[in-house]
């Protein structure tokens, strides 16, 4: 049996066509979130904490804390937009670079 728990789910996204939930650690003024492969909380992929007080550690579960900086980099940005928007729908994110033109007249 599993103890019960106060975490709320943010959002979701997908990396490299795997599905992860974005959980915050309570409802009201999270002190973290925490990363899982989506629907199943028994394995902590990342838990970022320090929210409310601005000074955020990332710690990663294995087999993910020995994988490439830049993919977890990427991982990392995905994960707090997906909580940031609150979007419990999983969704393809894409980093888009281009060039932005400003017309005057």
């Amino acid at each position: 049996m599993t103890a019960p728990t106060t975490e709320v789910k943010r959002g979701s996204f997908v990396q490299d066509g795997s599905a992860f939930d974005v959980c915050a650690s309570s409802e009201h003024a999270p002190e973290a979130m925490r990363v899982y492969p989506a629907g199943d909380r028994s394995a902590l992929v990342l838990v970022v904490s320090g929210l409310n007080s601005g000074d955020m550690k990332a710690n990663w579960g294995q087999p993910w804390r020995d994988y490439p900086d830049q993919w977890r980099d990427d991982f990392e940005e995905r994960a707090y937009r997906a909580y940031v928007s609150r979007d419990a729908k999983p969704f393809a994110s894409v980093r888009a670079v281009g060039t932005v033109r400003i017309c005057e007249g």
